[in-house]
């Protein structure tokens, strides 16, 4: 059966306005992402194993259910789902009833917890990282003392504000405020010094015994650009492993290896797909194919590993993710982002083209490069 037949793109793969929308983490903190924003975004969206993770230790610890790790670092390179799963977790928490729609795998409860975070492309912050956090709490006036000039609160001051607090709290694309933060004056220092130095206190304070139900997820960038704004983090990072003598914990959001990236790919770029019987009969003629060509000693590929990995990419040719592997360290490129990006375009061309009504499954010649949106 072609692909024209058994699957039905999402009107987004369509709308060339939507293929570059990406979402950030004030979205979420300002309320644009709402609880029917939340339907959409679950809707479309594929929890990978590294989201399942972070979502169910976020939810043990803020709860009460188990003593998990306070802190939690998702590690990617640019576009690899880092705040994506940010903002899923926090409209998780803030939402009750957006968790039934991640199946019965998940037993999160019923109860709203607080969600307060920080982008940090967004600079423009004028008590700094803790009075952003403050104010999210509605506590702003408890760092008072410590808005002119600005003063990184110590742990006592942190425990101070978030004590008897169940809340997420989310730190996003900390490297480029970094990077700002290094050319803010501030005495003999700077922002960036003074930020790092409240980093530590939270990461520390979060360990203690009166913020058992606080959590905090922060992000890195893998990215050379911020590789100055990154060393503030690690410093942080060094200096709650020496108080503590506990790590933050990283989590990769999307795994590089495996099948996740075509299970991302169904989910975000179709809404509907064929049973399995149609995957199994098309997995079955590329088998069969194989197997003639074995005998005409044209290949030496197996049979059944080609059927089986169709099963598993289908409808999308498995090269596709060797092809991916090539070119997703290349500069510039982002990661999971940058081929969804890719991917939209390449299925909107074989939809509107006819392309489509000729093909069971998309091979990376289907990749059209004489299409504007696709080469670029």
């Amino acid at each position: 059966m072609k692909i024209y037949e058994a699957c039905k793109p999402r009107q987004s793969v369509f709308d060339r306005t939507r293929r570059d929308t990406v979402l950030n983490l004030s979205d979420l903190l300002d309320g644009r992402l709402d609880e029917e924003a939340g339907k959409e975004f679950f809707s479309e969206n594929f929890v990978t194993s590294g989201m399942k993770v972070l979502i169910e230790k976020t939810f043990d610890r803020v709860s009460g259910k188990r003593d998990q790790s306070p802190a939690y670092l998702l590690s990617q390179a640019m576009g690899g789902g880092k705040t994506h799963s940010m903002i899923a977790v926090g409209l998780l928490a803030r939402y009750p009833s957006l968790r039934s729609l991640l199946g019965k795998d998940f037993h999160l409860g019923n109860q709203p917890f607080k969600v307060i975070g920080f982008d940090g492309r967004e600079t423009d912050y004028p008590y700094g990282l803790w009075g952003a956090l403050a104010q999210q709490l509605g506590k702003k006036e408890l760092f008072a003392p410590l808005y002119s000039p600005l003063q990184a609160p110590g742990v006592t001051s942190w425990v101070n504000l978030l004590k008897g607090e169940s809340v997420v709290i989310l730190l996003d694309e900390l490297p480029p405020y970094f990077n700002y933060a290094k050319a803010v004056q501030i005495g003999n220092s700077d922002l960036a010094q003074v930020t790092t130095a409240a980093l530590s206190s939270l990461l520390v304070a979060a360990n203690k015994n009166e913020l058992s139900r606080v959590v905090i997820i922060l992000s890195d960038l893998s990215a050379t650009a911020y590789t100055s704004g990154q060393v503030f983090i690690n410093e942080a990072l060094e200096e709650f492993k020496k108080e503590t003598h506990r790590s933050v914990v990283p989590i990769e959001p999307v795994a590089t290896q495996g099948d996740e990236i075509f299970h991302i790919l169904r989910t975000r770029l179709f809404e509907q797909l064929p049973d399995k019987s149609v995957r199994e009969q098309v997995a079955r003629r590329y088998g069969e194919a194989v197997e003639k060509a074995n005998k005409m000693d044209l290949t030496t590929l197996s049979a059944p590993s080609v059927a089986a990995l169709i099963r598993d990419s289908y409808p999308f040719h498995y090269s596709l993710r060797d092809l991916y592997g090539r070119f997703k360290a290349n500069e510039g490129f982002q990661q999971t982002r940058g081929l969804l990006r890719m991917m939209r375009a390449v299925v909107a061309n074989l939809w509107e083209t006819g392309k489509a009504k000729e093909i069971e499954l998309v091979h990376p010649y289907d990749i059209d490069l004489n299409d504007p949106d696709i080469f670029n």
